[in-house]
C-alpha cells in the first residue's frame, strides 16, 4: 500500500501518487512504481531502483515513467545525441541545473559537468544527487546580466524558482549576489565548453548578455525559452543573440517543450 503520510501533499496530489503506484506495476503508459519519503529538509524518490533527493514531494511526478525515460527525454530535449554528441573530453555548464537529471545523464558522456542552480534548497539535494560522479561540480549561483545584489524567488515546489515572480504562485524572495556566465567560467578555468544548456525560467538574454566571451569558445547551446517570462516566451530574442554570436539557430521540433538549439558556425 502507497503512504503518502508526512509528504505535505494537497489531498487531490496524494490521491494522484496512490492511484499511480496502484496503476504502474500493470505497466500500462509506460508508468513504473516511484516511491516517496521525508528525507532531512526534502525528500527522497525512489523509482527503478535509483533514489533521488527532491525539495518538494510533487516533484515525484516528473519521475513517473520511470529513473531511464526521465534521463532519455531529458538527453533528447535538450538535442544531445541528436543535435551534438558528447566525447570523453567535453565540458558541459547546465545553467538552472535543478536536482541534477540532466548533470548526471550528460557525466556518463564526457569528462565534466558544471551544475549551476540559483536556488540554494535545490541545490541542497544537487549536492547529494552527485554525490557519487567525480566529475560533476554543483554550484549555487544566480546568473544575471551583471554581478551585483539581485533579488530572486525561491519556489522549488514546481521546479519554477526565477529572478521573476512565478505567475499566481507563493514564492520566498531572496537577496542573491548575482554573478555572469563570463565570470563563473573564469572562476572554474572553463576554457572551451562543448554544451551550455541552460533554463533560466524566463532570465535567458540577460544571462546570454553576461556569457559574451564564453559563448565564443561554446560548440553547442540548448536553451529552454518557453513562456517562463512573466508569461512570455524568450525565443525570438534567445535566436537572435545567438545569430549575433555566430551561432546557427536550429529549427524547433520539439513538441513537449520549447527549446532553442544553436551550432557553432565555425
Amino acid at each position: 500500500m502507497t503512504r503518502t503520510e508526512g509528504l505535505n501533499l494537497k489531498t487531490k496530489d496524494r490521491l494522484h501518487l496512490f492511484l499511480h503506484n496502484l496503476i504502474s506495476p500493470l505497466g500500462v503508459d509506460g508508468l513504473r512504481p516511484v516511491t516517496v519519503s521525508p528525507d532531512g529538509d526534502g525528500y527522497r524518490v525512489e523509482t527503478e531502483g535509483k533514489a533521488f533527493h527532491v525539495p518538494s514531494a510533487l516533484v515525484w511526478r516528473q519521475y513517473r515513467r520511470g529513473w531511464a525515460e526521465r534521463q532519455a527525454r531529458l538527453l533528447r530535449e535538450f538535442g544531445i545525441g541528436i543535435a551534438v554528441d558528447l566525447g570523453p573530453s567535453d565540458t558541459v555548464l547546465d545553467v538552472g541545473a535543478n536536482v541534477g537529471d540532466f548533470a548526471v545523464a550528460t557525466a556518463e558522456r564526457c569528462a565534466r559537468v558544471i551544475a549551476v542552480d540559483g536556488d540554494p534548497a535545490v541545490v541542497a539535494c544537487l549536492k547529494r544527487n552527485i554525490d557519487a560522479a567525480d566529475n560533476i561540480l554543483a554550484l549555487c549561483h544566480v546568473l544575471w546580466k551583471e554581478a551585483g545584489p539581485l533579488t530572486f524567488h525561491s519556489a522549488p515546489s514546481k521546479s519554477d524558482s526565477s529572478i521573476f515572480q512565478p505567475p499566481g504562485e507563493d514564492s520566498t524572495a531572496l537577496v542573491i549576489d548575482a554573478t555572469t556566465l563570463d565570470l563563473l567560467a573564469e572562476t572554474h578555468g572553463i576554457d572551451q565548453l562543448a554544451v551550455l544548456k541552460m533554463d533560466a525560467e524566463g532570465a535567458e538574454p540577460e544571462v546570454l548578455e553576461g556569457g559574451k566571451a564564453l559563448l565564443a569558445r561554446t560548440r553547442f547551446v540548448s536553451i529552454d525559452t518557453g513562456p517562463e517570462r512573466l508569461g512570455e516566451t524568450t525565443t525570438d530574442t534567445v535566436a537572435k543573440m545567438l545569430a549575433a554570436q555566430g551561432f546557427t539557430v536550429l529549427p524547433q521540433n520539439n513538441q513537449r517543450r520549447v527549446v532553442t538549439m544553436a551550432l557553432r558556425n565555425d
